[in-house]
């Protein structure tokens, strides 16, 4: 017991003394000390040194809490939950004068959104938001909150208080509170006394999904736009309590690197955002550059990182006047790490992030007159700009789909958008809006660049060189009815809240059925609860009409029928069973008393056929795409009500795949499957699973021979003749790459897998190299990319030709199953419901496709059998 005491008091004090003290870690992190006493350190309430140890969330809260508790300028509160009920939290940290009139404070300064307001007085504080570890396995940055915290809490020096006096400094320590627990028990567990620095130790190498994702396996960095996760929803309400001066994300990246803070590249920065914005980055990377100087820790700036999309923690708050920046610090994951320039610690790690951190606070001190000038000056520029636009509002909304409506209309209000009814029903290039059921959207609004940006394509960009997706409007993602237009209409009062829905039952007890609507997004939530409560449910494959207790309705193609008879239970069950899946859809069912239909179909024909209900594996594990697979299982929680299996690809070869009647397969390497069981597999599908399959997935399908179509191959071979300047190289391989665009589609909406869509028009995001031929059979292109498909976003001018008139969602036969080709991902991080409802219509109808043979009923079959 004495031996294991000793090892682990020489493992802790070897990580000090690598970090440069032993035994003496505030002194490493704060060398100049002066500190209340009333105050504990963090060591002293955790029991252990920052840096020695990961610390997990719930000691962080506690640890957050004691300093509210001891210190009169801390102030801390809780904004909410993840999923796995994790709590959000905020310290608010200031001077004591400050926070008596905190409301005050902030309410003036929210009045700077406004132009015609006064500008803020010289006194008033300036705000600053750190906001730390939202990619969960980049951890110096949540122990660099703690010691951030505790610096500002305790600090007794002249000029900490002159910051507190002029400043509201807002800490978020863990953006992504459920994926940091991931990496810190995944780090705690494997640690070794001593510490090993072998890169490829078990505690250096997380296995699949690892950290850096939330609970869904959502990247949280790129969902500040979409919203589409609960932590974002929470974190936007708080954002926009506050509009800070100044917002830094704290990030880290590969051992071998340095440390990065902004000025980004030019080249990455968007168009639409004033100039004067990003070079205020430069006045504030003076302070960051001057505290890393000091300690002799390099660091480099210009050459990376998109500033371009209001997608991230460091973009998102540009639009709203700020100066937000990213800060990269290279990575230990782990306490300790072989580097190119020899052994990266995490103390090393987190003490340039603490140093950063508290430069900014610094620089927005100085700089404060310079930042509130600015941001009253953008919303001001934001109006003229607005005004110079060419389009003065865009009018959204579509009567036969109030669901996804409402939930566009929910994400702009989320983003605080200026909305209004419209007054009256108009037609907008062949486009009806309803009065009642459509929006009106002015451009002259103080957030008009966030609304450029969820309306409005990316602007031509002329470089390659990008990190991520450069489109991301969210009209085209929702896929929803919207036009823009070059002059202001009437519009009617302004939209504060959402409106009511209910859903149920119009028109009673039916002896004969009910009906619903497939073109609304939510009647897939309504079919979900039918099939879980065991109805027996049928769509219809054509069109018909029909008298409800409504009146005369059309019905679509995939209206939902309902039939009283043949179904398990009484005529009352029913309609209860009815009832509770339209209030859970928020949509309402229509009953009809006569299955002879006023035009089309009647409800008795065989081309109204039966759906069942799906039992669902999505292949989880190492090679496959932790991202897309969590989207897929979001949507099916989040928006279905279904838990899929999450079969784990090791797990693959030994599951009894009759379980199931759906597999889904996103991008990824399948290698791992072995031909026993890629046979199983196939034989699954021609018994009649429905395999549903992304990206490269398709292309593993194509060389198993599990699908019978092809692949589009760049058959040129003279790109291996080249000779290209070294120098280049970044830029010429970035173009060859598809990282994100968008492109139009015609989509066939008569095709089951199009269901509840009116318009033949589909807009996809392309962030692959898949492209697919087109089906040698004429039924099963569901989708073709359009001859000049191109919408926004950088593509090169090669990629885009080679997309042009190539297939985007194909459906094979294979046996009596489906095979369902998506070349791009149709769950798109989780906002991309234009496509999303497509593989929702997979589960649901592909069963039930016929390619090439006409099916003309039972009876006729008889006939012929006679």
């Amino acid at each position: 017991m004495n031996l294991l005491r000793i090892t682990k008091a020489v493992a802790v004090a070897a990580i000090l003394l690598s970090a440069g003290e032993a035994g003496a870690q505030s002194k490493y992190y704060f060398p100049e000390g002066n500190f209340d006493p009333k105050v504990p350190t963090p060591e002293s309430y955790l029991g252990y040194e920052i840096g020695t140890l990961y610390t997990r969330h719930d000691q962080l809260v506690a640890y957050l809490k004691e300093l509210a508790r001891t210190s009169d300028r801390v102030h801390f509160e809780v904004i909410g939950k993840t999923y796995e009920e994790r709590p959000q939290v905020i310290l608010t940290i200031t001077s004591p004068a400050n926070y008596a009139k905190l409301e005050s404070i902030r309410t003036e300064h929210l009045a700077q959104v406004d132009p015609s307001k006064p500008a803020l007085p010289a006194a008033a504080p300036v705000v600053v938001l750190l906001g730390y570890s939202v990619h969960g396995n980049e951890t110096s940055s949540g122990e660099a909150g703690i010691l951030t915290a505790y610096y500002l809490a305790a600090h007794q020096g002249e000029e900490t208080k002159k910051w507190l006096d002029e400043s509201v400094v807002l800490i978020d320590p863990a953006l992504n509170p459920d994926g940091r627990d991931r990496a810190a028990n995944w780090h705690n567990s494997y640690r070794s006394f001593p510490n090993s620095t072998d890169p490829l130790d078990k505690e250096h190498v997380e296995i699949w999904p690892n950290g850096r994702t939330n609970h869904y396996l959502s990247n949280l960095n790129r969902d500040w736009l979409s919203a589409t996760q609960i932590e974002s929803q929470n974190r936007l309400k708080f954002f926009h309590k506050w509009y800070p001066n100044v917002q830094i994300d704290f990030h880290e990246m590969g051992a071998n690197s340095t440390y990065y803070f902004e000025p980004s590249p030019k080249r990455t920065q968007s168009p639409i955002v004033p100039q004067s914005s990003y070079d205020f980055n430069a006045t504030l990377a003076k302070y960051h550059a001057e505290a890393l100087d000091k300690i002799g820790s390099l660091y480099f700036t210009k050459e990376q990182f998109d500033n371009l999309s209001p997608i991230y923690g460091s973009t998102y708050p540009d639009f709203f006047g700020a100066v937000a920046a990213t800060f990269e610090q290279a990575s230990s994951r782990g306490l300790a790490t072989e580097a190119e320039y020899g052994v990266l610690t995490f103390p090393f790690s987190i003490r340039n992030h603490l140093l950063t951190g508290l430069a900014t606070v610094r620089g927005a001190v100085a700089e404060k007159a310079g930042l509130i000038k600015l941001q009253k000056e953008f919303f001001q520029s934001a109006l003229t700009q607005a005004k110079a636009y060419p389009v003065k509002q865009w009018t959204f909304g579509d009567a036969r789909d109030q669901s996804l409506t409402r939930a566009f209309l929910e994400l702009l209000l989320e983003h605080h958008v200026k909305v209004y009814e419209n007054t009256s029903s108009t037609t907008i290039a062949g486009k009806y809006y309803e009065k009642g059921k459509t929006y009106v959207v002015p451009a002259d609004q103080p957030n008009f660049r966030i609304v450029h940006s969820i309306f409005e394509e990316t602007a031509p960009l002329g470089d390659s060189l990008y990190y991520d997706n450069t489109s991301w409007s969210l009209i085209h993602a929702y896929g929803l009815q919207y036009s823009k237009q070059n002059a202001a209409t009437a519009r009617g009062a302004e939209v504060t809240a959402l409106p009511e829905v209910k859903g149920g039952v119009n028109g009673g007890v039916s002896k004969e059925a009910y009906l619903l609507q497939w073109s609304e997004y939510n009647a897939s939530r309504a079919l979900s609860s039918l099939l879980e409560s065991g109805v027996l449910v049928k769509s219809a494959f054509k069109t018909f009409s029909a008298a409800t207790a409504g009146g005369v309705q059309a019905f679509g193609h995939g209206s939902l029928v309902i039939p009283v008879a043949g179904q398990s239970f009484s005529a009352d069950s029913l309609y209860k069973a009815v009832v509770k899946a339209g209030e859970f859809s928020g949509l309402t069912f229509s009953t009809v008393t006569s299955g002879f239909s006023v035009g089309g179909i009647d409800l008795g024909s065989n081309n109204v056929k039966a759906l069942r209900k799906p039992s669902i594996a999505v292949l989880f594990g190492a090679g496959t795409n932790n991202e897309e697979a969590g989207q897929v299982w979001f949507l099916l929680n989040q928006q279905l009500n279904i838990s899929p299996t999450k079969l784990d690809i090791a797990s693959f070869p030994r599951a009894p795949l009759g379980r199931y009647n759906t597999i889904v397969l996103v991008s990824g390497s399948y290698a791992a499957l072995d031909k026993p069981t890629v046979a199983r597999l196939k034989n699954w599908v021609a018994e009649g699973g429905t395999l549903i399959t992304f990206k490269n997935a398709i292309d593993w399908s194509i060389a198993q021979e599990i699908v019978n179509e092809k692949l589009v191959v760049d058959s040129s071979d003279a790109k291996l003749r080249e000779r290209i300047d070294y120098v280049t190289q970044d830029v010429t391989e970035a173009a060859r790459r598809i990282n994100g665009g968008v492109f139009i589609a015609d989509i066939d909406t008569t095709h089951p897998i199009a269901f509840g869509l009116h318009n033949r028009k589909l807009f996809l995001t392309k962030n692959s190299q898949t492209i697919l031929q087109p089906s040698r059979n004429k039924y099963a292109n569901v989708a073709i990319y359009e001859p000049q498909s191109y919408v926004g976003g950088y593509v090169s001018a090669k990629n885009k030709a080679r997309i042009n008139n190539t297939a985007a969602i194909l459906v094979s036969q294979q046996g009596q199953g489906k095979v369902v080709s998506f070349a791009d991902d149709p769950t798109y991080r989780s906002y991309w419901h234009g496509t999303d409802r497509l593989l929702i219509n997979a589960i649901y109808f592909a069963h039930q496709i016929s390619l090439g043979a006409p099916s003309f009923g039972a009876a006729h079959e008889e006939e012929e059998e006679l």
